[in-house]
C-alpha cells in the first residue's frame, strides 16, 4: 500500500514537472515566433527601404545619363560653331580687309609713281608706309590662314598640316621633323579636329617645352586615323605633373581640355604623357559609319 502511494506520489511529480516542461516550451516557442516576426519585420522594412534607394540611384543615374548627353550635345554644338566662327573671320579677314590692304598698297604704289614731286621726307614716308601695308597683308593672311587654312577644305589635312608646320618653324624657330603619310581625304570633322589638335599642340609646346626640336606622326588605317607630336622638353611636369607620365586634371590648359572633348566628340582617344624624355601627345579616331 506505501509502495502504490509512492508511485502515485511520484506520478504527480512528473506529471507536474512535464506541464512545467511544456508550459516553457510553449512561452520560449511563442518568444521565439515573436522574435521570428519581429526579425521578418525588420527585414520587410529593409528591403522597401533597399528597393526605395534603388529606385532613387536609377532615377540619378538616368538623369545624370540625359545630361551627359545634353553636354555632348552642347559641347559638339559649341565646337561646331567655333569652327564655323572661324572661317566666317578668316573669310572676312582675307576678302574684305585683305582687299583693302590690296587697294591701299596699289595707290600707294601710284603715289610712288610719282615720287619725284615729293620732297625727301614724304618719299621715306611713302617708303615706310608701303613697307607696313606689305607686312599688314601678311599678318592678315597668315591670320586668316591660321583660323582656317583654305587648303584644309580644298587639298586636305596633310597639305595644311605641312604648311602650319612650316610657319610655325619660321615664327618659333623650333624644328619640327614631319613624318606624314599620305591618307587621302577624310571626313571634314576629322580633318578639322585633328587640325586643331596639331594646333594647340605646338602652341602648347612653343610656350611651355623648352625644346628646339619636334616631331608629328600622322597615319591612317582603313579602321583609324592616328596623330602623335612629340617633344624633347619639361613640358608640364613642373606644373605638378606625377612621375606616371599621367598629368593631373587640373595641370592641363583650357585649350587642351578642349582638343580633349573635340576628339571625344568624334568617338576617339586623346592621351598626354609626360615622361623624363619629353612630352607626347597621341591621338585615335576611328573611321566609322558615324565619322564618315
Amino acid at each position: 500500500m506505501g509502495q502504490m502511494r509512492e508511485a502515485n506520489e511520484r506520478l504527480i511529480v512528473a506529471a507536474v514537472h512535464a506541464q512545467n516542461q511544456s508550459d516553457e516550451a510553449t512561452t520560449e516557442a511563442a518568444e521565439a515566433r515573436k522574435e521570428l516576426d519581429d526579425l521578418m519585420n525588420e527585414l520587410r522594412a529593409a528591403n522597401e527601404q533597399l528597393a526605395a534607394s534603388a529606385a532613387r540611384a536609377q532615377t540619378m543615374a538616368e538623369e545624370a545619363s540625359k545630361r551627359e548627353q545634353e553636354y555632348r550635345r552642347l559641347s559638339s554644338q559649341i565646337l561646331h560653331l567655333q569652327d564655323e566662327e572661324r572661317r566666317r573671320f578668316a573669310r572676312d579677314l582675307h576678302d574684305s580687309t585683305g582687299q583693302l590692304l590690296a587697294a591701299l598698297t596699289m595707290n600707294l604704289d601710284m603715289i610712288g609713281r610719282a615720287a619725284e614731286a615729293l620732297d625727301a621726307r614724304s618719299r621715306r614716308a611713302l617708303v615706310d608706309s608701303r613697307s607696313l601695308a606689305e607686312q599688314c597683308t601678311r599678318e592678315v593672311r597668315t591670320l586668316a590662314y591660321v583660323l582656317h587654312p583654305p587648303m584644309l577644305d580644298e587639298i586636305g589635312l596633310v597639305s595644311a598640316v605641312q604648311w602650319y608646320v612650316e610657319g610655325f618653324t619660321k615664327r618659333s624657330g623650333i624644328h619640327v621633323v614631319m613624318d606624314l603619310r599620305e591618307i587621302g581625304r577624310l571626313p571634314g570633322r576629322i580633318e578639322t579636329a585633328i587640325f586643331r589638335v596639331v594646333q594647340e599642340g605646338l602652341a602648347n609646346l612653343h610656350r611651355h617645352a623648352s625644346t628646339r626640336t619636334a616631331s608629328i606622326r600622322l597615319r591612317a588605317t582603313a579602321d583609324a586615323v592616328a596623330l602623335e607630336i612629340h617633344d624633347e622638353g619639361r613640358g608640364l611636369r613642373d606644373a605638378g605633373t606625377p612621375r606616371n607620365g599621367q598629368p593631373r586634371h587640373q595641370a592641363l590648359g583650357v585649350g587642351i581640355q578642349g582638343m580633349r572633348e573635340r576628339i571625344r566628340q568624334l568617338g576617339g582617344t586623346f592621351d598626354v604623357e609626360f615622361r623624363d624624355s619629353g612630352t607626347t601627345v597621341r591621338v585615335g579616331v576611328p573611321l566609322n559609319a558615324d565619322t564618315r
